[in-house]
């Protein structure tokens, strides 16, 4: 080769083409166009022909139109793709238009033949073709009978579901529709009919809606056009800036839908956002997810809305927080649990509001030096004293724990009426010898232990001694805190373990996505 000669990179490394000449010269570069229908088509490293590098994924095996009708199938070339940004590997039996660059097969996406979505095979022609003198010879083709679209195989696994149809165009709209029932449209409100402009939309969709091909198409067709369905197709996510979208919320019927929010949304109109699924997650790897209001958040589900964090849970309001339930509210701490109010904290109970701990101060956090008096124990305490002042002896010792053992009465026995004893009449010692009590203490005094000894009707197991005056009905105070330990459960947090899973294939069990 001269040492003027100029290289050029020609597909795989080692391939390079010498172009004489130490200057450029203009001409004209044809490059033939042809028709070529598909044989074989390499998708991955499962095909016998894959390269050990998997340089030629992509590549399909044609056969030209117009020198390759007798030709052996063994015999017959490759093709690559000739575009790298946009590429859609076409069926076995489809048609694709090639032409030779530097010397190279290249192929464009499949020719729109049979006017489907799913596949536009030409339905074994290919195999009709291969070797064609032989079977001539043979007069194979004399008994040959019309092709069915059953036995045509488009690959090594794909069938096509005739359920899938084409999407309806509205004038200006851009259409990108994959073979399975997705689409891409960029179009405009042209598809609201209320609307009246034109307003640009995006609108992307993966599944089909069930039964489109027979309630929501213009014929009932493999030709039959169909529209995106919010609430029907799989999943869907519309972008639109001035259409109003016939959404419907799942909780639509749900007795709490709306019940919170203040302004909500009459139609869903104007510009705005709709993702709608079976199921949507968000996941963020490294940092935040967070979500922006100039008006109102608002979450409603048909059951539970739950909120768990390894660290904290805060929330913070400039005006209120309130919470709503028609039934339980369960606050649980495994630590502290603290209520602050700058002004009033009410409690208001339909039945019983009970404070348990192993102390439980009122007026102070710490101070403890003033403690409750117990209404049941002052009053015996306070019978016994009359009792001692009326002559009568002194009583046991007052044992006040039988509330905390959930017996129903007093552990000591303390006689409900009284008479004056015999220490009466020497009450005190004067110079002229015993005094007695007069008879008005001792008939105060008695009707004092009659208002002490009667039980309290309001409390659950009425008891002697506890509808004493100055007890109350409504309120009551164990003298031992109960022990609540055993029923509090702590909350234990483990780190879970992330296995990494490979799949292989795809297992799709819903039968309207099954291929069959």
């Amino acid at each position: 080769m001269a040492s003027g000669d100029k290289w050029v990179y020609r597909g795989r490394p080692g391939g390079m083409l010498a172009t004489s000449g130490t200057t450029d010269s203009a001409r004209p570069i044809t490059t033939p166009i042809h028709e070529a229908i598909v044989e074989d088509v390499i998708l991955d490293h499962l095909h016998p022909k894959y390269s050990s590098d998997g340089y030629n994924v992509g590549m399909i095996k044609i056969r030209i139109f117009s020198v390759d009708n007798s030709r052996d199938s063994e015999t017959l070339d490759w093709a690559q793709p000739i575009d790298a940004t946009i590429q859609e590997l076409p069926l076995i039996g489809e048609l694709v238009i090639v032409q030779r660059v530097l010397g190279d097969y290249f192929y464009n996406r499949k020719v729109y033949l049979a006017h489907r979505i799913q596949e536009n095979g030409m339905l074994n022609l290919s195999k009709q073709l291969d070797n064609r003198p032989a079977k001539l010879g043979r007069k194979i083709t004399a008994t040959q009978t019309e092709i069915q679209k059953e036995d045509h195989e488009f690959g090594q696994y794909f069938k096509p579901d005739n359920r899938v149809r084409p999407l309806k165009h509205f004038e200006g709209d851009v259409l990108i529709q994959g073979r399975m029932g997705h689409s891409i449209r960029f179009g405009s409100s042209q598809m609201d009919p209320s609307s009246k402009g034109m307003a640009p939309n995006i609108i992307l969709r993966t599944g089909q809606a069930k039964d489109a091909e027979t309630k929501n198409c213009t014929t009932d067709k493999v030709f039959g056009l169909t529209l995106e369905d919010i609430n029907r197709d799989a999943s869907s996510l519309w972008m639109t800036s001035d259409q109003t979208v016939p959404f419907e919320p799942i909780t639509l019927n749900a007795g709490s839908f709306y019940r919170s929010i203040l302004n909500p949304p009459q139609k869903f109109d104007k510009a705005q956002i709709i993702l709608n699924s079976d199921r949507i997650i968000l996941d963020a790897k490294k940092t935040h997810i967070m979500m922006f209001s100039n008006e109102e958040i608002y979450l409603n589900s048909f059951k539970r809305t739950s909120i768990d964090a390894d660290e904290s849970i805060i929330l913070t309001a400039n005006l209120d927080v309130q919470i709503n339930t028609s039934r339980n509210i369960d606050n649980v701490a495994d630590e502290d649990f603290t209520v602050k109010a700058g002004s009033d904290i009410s409690m208001l109970a339909g039945e019983k509001i009970s404070l348990v701990g192993k102390k439980i101060h009122l007026g102070g956090i710490q101070n403890d030096a003033e403690p409750v008096v117990g209404g049941t124990s002052l009053s015996i305490f306070l019978a016994r004293l009359i009792q001692a002042i009326m002559g009568l002896g002194i009583t046991p010792p007052q044992i006040p724990t039988y509330q905390s053992a959930g017996l129903s009465g007093p552990t000591i026995n303390i006689p409900s009426a009284i008479t004056p004893g015999t220490s009466a009449f020497f009450h005190v010692q004067t110079p002229t010898g015993p005094g007695v009590l007069m008879p008005q203490i001792v008939t105060a005094l008695t009707a004092l232990h009659t208002e002490l000894v009667s039980p309290n009707p309001g409390s659950q197991k009425s008891s002697p001694f506890s509808g004493a005056p100055f007890n109350s009905n409504d309120v009551f105070i164990a003298m031992s805190n109960q022990d609540v330990t055993t029923a509090i459960v702590k909350n234990e947090f483990e780190n879970g373990t992330q296995i990494k899973t490979e799949n292989n294939q795809w297992l799709l069990s819903d039968s309207y996505y099954k291929v069959t």
